[in-house]
């Protein structure tokens, strides 16, 4: 038999002239953390270990407490939930009296574990909490994994995108509120660290940002690189303290570079004409081997120029240093 054709009727398609788009009076974008991560779906990848979720919890704790996060960005307080899905309540009390040291730990942050699945009843128990709160400021879900739906398997960019899409409308319900959703990265070939972060490019596309966490070869240090979508594009370089707190040691692309190449680069500044790996170790006490070694890779990767053998210098006031 054949199938009944559909005869529910199609809405118009509901337009605004352009005009009138520019005319509203919207409000500025809620940044939470500094200039670099507004309200909305924030993802953040990083390799198992790097340590996202102290990252994190840190954030949380700053924000709990109305002080500056990571040492120096500026936040406003409010009321914090984080869902310790990895760990459980154990691992986050031991990780909290680390970070507080003898202080008190925060009313404002609330802690909680659930494995309601995205997509489902999780987003509203999150809008329940949401609604309840003074004032929500910022949600914390460790991991994704741990509330991940099952998908269909037919399109992994359609699951990817519809999985995030409901908390992605949460988001714009409540314009102040980060909801940041911890995840993991995976090997992958291409200059852009995004491409790093596990999953389809659907899972990328429903958000309103992505970050990457990623190990520095300096103890201790991690650059972060975020990409919002309604903000300036960042990277910052975070330092891990012995009490698991972090600092942002720098924010430019420069800082990210080990203490050997930012000398180099001092130098080369100071040397617009550039130099020799001989001239350039001997007054920088460097190791001749080492100073050649960091020069080639960073010539490779357009950090430096070499206008000629043996001979280098900085790259022109058009040609950004990449990290």
């Amino acid at each position: 038999m054949p199938k009944a054709p559909n005869t529910t009727p199609i809405p118009p398609l509901a337009t605004i002239g352009a005009d009138e788009l520019v005319a509203m009076d919207m409000p500025p974008i809620r940044m939470v953390v500094g200039d670099h991560i507004p309200a909305g779906v924030l993802l953040l990848a990083g390799d198992p270990k790097v340590g996202k979720s102290l990252l994190m919890q840190h954030l949380a704790v700053c924000i709990a407490t109305d002080t500056p996060a990571w040492g120096s960005l500026p936040v406003d307080g409010g009321d914090v939930l984080y869902l310790a899905n990895e760990g459980g309540q154990r691992s986050f009390r031991e990780r909290m009296v680390k970070m507080l040291g003898h202080g008190k730990a925060p009313a404002r942050l609330r802690i909680a574990e659930t494995r309601e699945p995205l997509g489902e009843r999780l987003e509203c128990q999150l809008e329940w909490w949401l609604t309840e709160a003074a004032d929500p400021r910022l949600v914390v879900i460790d991991t994704y994994s741990s509330v991940a739906p099952e998908g269909r398997g037919v399109n992994r960019h359609q699951d990817d995108y519809n999985a995030l899409a409901a908390l992605a409308d949460l988001g714009t319900r409540f314009p102040d509120t980060l909801l940041a959703v911890v995840h993991h990265t995976r090997k992958a070939e291409g200059e852009d660290v995004m491409h790093r972060i596990s999953g389809s490019q659907g899972m990328t596309a429903a958000t309103d940002g992505n970050a990457v966490l990623s190990r520095q070869p300096a103890a201790r240090r991690c650059g972060l690189s975020i990409r919002p979508r309604n903000a300036e594009e960042s990277d910052l370089l975070l330092e891990r303290n012995a009490d698991l707190t972090w600092s942002v040691i720098g924010d430019d692309e420069r800082a990210q570079l080990s203490e050997g190449r930012q000398r180099i680069l001092g130098w080369l500044d100071a040397h617009p004409e550039g130099g020799t790996p001989k001239t350039i170790s001997s007054e920088l006490g460097l190791d001749h081997d080492s100073t050649r070694q960091y020069l080639t890779q960073m010539a490779e990767a357009k950090q430096v120029i070499k206008p000629k053998r043996g001979w280098y210098r900085t790259t022109s006031g058009d040609e950004p240093v990449a990290a």
